[in-house]
């Protein structure tokens, strides 16, 4: 059967955009394995541990990316895994020391994407020691070893060895002067803008990894929008300048912005908002309207984007909005 021009023309211009990916690590892609073949579940052994959201300790715990267990080991029991780049990119961070939950890790970015998303890759058990910060690489390149490294009360056992894997948009590049006025600020931040509260995953496996070519702005446009703030500004944000095609309309005049986001706390779209528009807040900012979905408003709560049983602003929602805001 013929398909109708008006579909080939779109499935052409979708792959014209889409990128390669490439399986994170030297295992390949695995083609219509079940996922307890490649997941690697926490002590729970529960399957869906591994996987991105809600995922651990019963519901209460997000987990921002998916873990892939390793394929190779060596004869004391260590994974030899080759870690690899999935998309084409430059490197924006290294971190070859342990000291923190990530323990060692590497955050890619790729702004040659329709959407100028971070690739990450952690608990490394070594860093290529090449990968220097803005050197490009192509899909599929060594970026190090697959391992446990991790700074946290519960270490990580050999038989529970994974690549942490996440992809998404950073938050802020102003994420320290947030930093400096916030409760965290007596910990130091070694990581820079590449701290873990900067970073807004969505789901990697079924979305991005288990496919060929991936169009990352498609992705992220059919994400649902769970709740929708409205913040007034005296600047736009620098996450709408860096993120232009999730912006709907032009920024010149704004004295604000409706922001619609997903249930985990990705900003997906923004929408500029002009002076004498009515309710935009004096200051500030305000949750505007929730999803009438009570699956997104159960895992809204279960994120703590929304206390438990109210309309109002939850820990993660409010961290999120200061990280965004930090300069207005």
């Amino acid at each position: 059967m013929r398909r109708p021009a008006a579909l080939l023309a779109l499935l052409a211009a979708t792959m014209a955009g889409a990128v390669e990916v490439a399986w994170p690590t030297s295992a390949g892609r695995p083609h219509g394995q079940p996922y307890a073949a490649f997941i690697q579940p926490t002590v729970s052994g529960r399957l869906e541990s591994g996987l991105f959201g809600m995922t651990r300790n019963e519901g209460s715990r997000f987990h921002e990316g998916v873990d892939i267990k390793p394929a190779f080991l060596n004869s004391r029991g260590e994974p030899v895994d080759a870690v690899r780049a999935a998309l084409a990119g430059r490197v924006a961070y290294v971190c070859d020391q342990v000291n923190g939950p990530y323990g060692r890790y590497v955050v890619l970015e790729h702004p040659r994407a329709e959407l100028p998303v971070y690739t990450l890759y952690a608990h490394l058990a070594s860093v290529r020691g090449d990968l220097q910060v803005g050197r490009e690489v192509a899909e599929g390149h060594v970026l190090g070893i697959l391992g446990r490294s991790s700074e946290g009360i519960d270490p990580i056992p050999q038989d529970r060895a994974h690549l942490h894997f996440e992809i998404g948009l950073r938050l802020s590049d102003r994420f320290d002067d947030w930093y400096a006025g916030s409760p965290h600020r007596r910990e130091p931040n070694p990581h820079g803008n590449h701290n873990g509260m900067n970073l807004a995953g969505f789901e990697p496996l079924e979305s991005v990894l288990l496919r060929p070519r991936v169009d990352a702005h498609t992705v992220v446009n059919n994400l649902p929008a769970a709740l929708v703030v409205v913040a007034r500004t005296r600047q736009p944000p620098d996450f709408a300048r860096r993120h232009p095609q999730l912006v709907t309309g032009t920024a010149q005049g704004s004295v604000g912005w409706r922001i619609e986001f997903t249930w985990h706390g990705l900003p997906k779209r923004w929408t500029p908002i002009l002076q004498g528009s009515p309710g935009l807040p004096a200051a500030g900012w305000r949750i505007e309207r929730l999803s009438s979905r009570p699956d997104l408003r159960r895992l809204l709560e279960q994120r703590r984007m929304l206390e438990p049983g109210t309309t109002e602003p939850g820990e993660t929602l409010r961290r999120t909005m200061g990280i965004l805001l930090s300069v207005n």
